[in-house]
């Protein structure tokens, strides 16, 4: 996974793997600091870091939670959906290049085994982000 996350690093012209994971996130839905913090797997300073730079690029917006004077939302500006179609291209690109170098099977069980983990991190998010059952 390390050797992955720095191959597609490089093929990222203008942000982080950090920035990239993030930026996902939040487009993926707009959720609170906190929360991207949890599901991005780092700690709240570092994610504030990452945030800063994201800002400062115009690609994410601090949204202020209604009720609640320290909850901010984060949320992908349209400039953000931009540059992260640019990085999902780049990447998904660089991916390819490297299945490529694989004999027609080994290609194929690659692909199948990337479709497979896709679906499994899709099913891993949703049971994520289910609603809580209430009890009774």
């Amino acid at each position: 996974m390390a050797v992955a996350a720095r191959l597609l690093e490089r093929a990222l012209d203008d942000m982080s793997l950090p920035q990239f994971r993030v930026l996902s996130l939040i487009a993926s839905s707009p959720e609170r600091a906190g929360r991207i913090a949890t599901l991005a797997g780092v700690s709240r300073p570092s994610l504030t870091g990452v945030l800063d730079g994201l800002t400062q690029r115009g690609w994410v917006r601090r949204v202020e939670v209604h009720g609640d004077r320290r909850g901010v939302s984060l949320e992908i500006t349209d400039d953000g959906r931009a540059a992260l179609d640019r990085a999902q291209a780049a990447t998904g690109e660089r991916l390819g290049d490297v299945i490529d170098l694989l004999e027609p099977a080994e290609r194929q069980a690659a692909l199948d085994g990337l479709a497979a983990l896709g679906h499994a991190f899709q099913l891993d998010h949703a049971r994520r982000h289910a609603p809580l059952e209430s009890p009774g």
